[in-house]
């Protein structure tokens, strides 16, 4: 009896182990049926992501930042996604500290096929650990309506009349305003100077009694609503805007504009880089990303999409630099520099 007892305990017991695997062979199998995506706002296309899970079965969860700085120290605390979209200076950041993972060389090699103004960045020249995906340029989003007078330059935007009230909206992420406060001054990007870091705070600080918000966070839709007579903007949430508010214009001031990259990148902490993978291969898919295109206002990094995208948002303003603008890619400056803007920005932002 005992012995039965015994045995059918075994029995019971290795049933019961095995349903344990078994279940937890399913939990792993339904988890890497997963893709977790971390992504700015205006790149969240829902319709394109349900696309992707009817080809492949993989489940789409996004979650949103408003800056690379959020993307940077979300990463840092953990936070376990399959695929981010960081600008190109970021690249390297994330890099050299481990946060991305190596590209695998089938996805490499498609860096070959980019567009010639995204081609061999200087960020990842050999697309080790990111490809790109949009690019665009950082200028003036004006509402016409409530600006008088003609924007042509970013001294306009940084000095405005002592009596004005506060008008202006400047974007929070800390690259793209050090490299614009660059541009107007006249100064290369990353400068390691203590005259030019005391002339980008002396800017910013004398700008700041206009500026009524500072932040990306809702941005397009204060455009839309009239809620800033100027912005900072992103030549693509500029084109958003002014598809909602015929009284935008964006504007490329004389002094030039910094051109950016968004860029596709598999954290190191990913659960699923195999899915990551097949989203890669699909969205740059000339079909897919034309899509993707279209729905964030941004151009596309292939040639081919661009092609397949409507007349009326090729011919764009926010799609076409001017030709012969100074318009210098944005680029990682070294540690030092990174470290003194980001002291300027927070005492403006005090």
């Amino acid at each position: 009896m005992k012995l039965k007892s015994f045995i059918l305990a075994i029995s019971v017991a290795a049933l019961l182990s095995g349903s344990a695997v078994f279940v937890s062979g399913a939990a792993r199998a339904e988890e890497k049926q997963k893709l977790f995506i971390y992504t700015w706002d205006t790149y969240k296309n829902d319709d394109l992501f349900k696309k992707f899970e009817k080809e492949t079965g993989i489940d789409v969860v996004t979650d949103i930042y408003s800056s690379n700085d959020a993307l940077i120290a979300k990463i840092k605390a953990g936070g376990a996604y399959d695929i981010v979209m960081p600008s190109g200076p970021y690249i390297p950041l994330l890099a050299g500290e481990k946060l991305l993972q190596p590209l695998p060389a089938d996805l490499q090699a498609m860096g070959e096929k980019m567009a010639a103004n995204v081609k061999n960045p200087g960020f990842d020249p050999k697309n080790e650990h990111s490809l790109p995906l949009f690019y665009g340029t950082t200028g003036i989003a004006v509402n016409t309506k409530l600006v008088k007078e003609e924007i042509t330059s970013w001294s306009q935007f940084f000095t405005r009349p002592a009596d004005e009230k506060k008008t202006l909206g400047v974007l929070d992420d800390t690259g793209t305003v050090m490299d614009i406060a660059a541009i107007q001054l006249g100064r290369p990007f990353c400068e390691d100077s203590a005259d030019t870091y005391k002339a980008i705070q002396a800017l910013l600080l004398a700008q700041k009694p206009f500026v009524k918000v500072y932040g990306a966070t809702g941005y397009i839709e204060r455009m839309a609503a009239s809620d800033v007579a100027m912005q900072m903007a992103w030549s693509g949430d500029a084109y958003l805007a002014r598809k909602q508010n015929k009284d935008i214009k964006y504007v490329y001031p004389k002094e030039g504009v910094e051109v950016w990259i968004d860029n596709l990148a598999i954290p190191s902490t990913a659960k699923n880089p195999e899915n990551a993978k097949k989203f890669i291969e699909f969205v740059l898919k000339p079909e897919n990303l034309a899509q993707y295109a279209e729905f964030s206002g941004y151009v596309p990094s292939l040639d081919a999409a661009k092609d397949l995208m409507p007349e009326e948002i090729k011919g764009a303003p926010e799609f076409n630099i001017p030709a012969g603008l100074n318009a210098p890619v944005s680029t990682n400056c070294a540690p030092k520099v990174v470290k003194n803007q980001q002291k300027i920005w927070d005492r403006v932002l005090k």
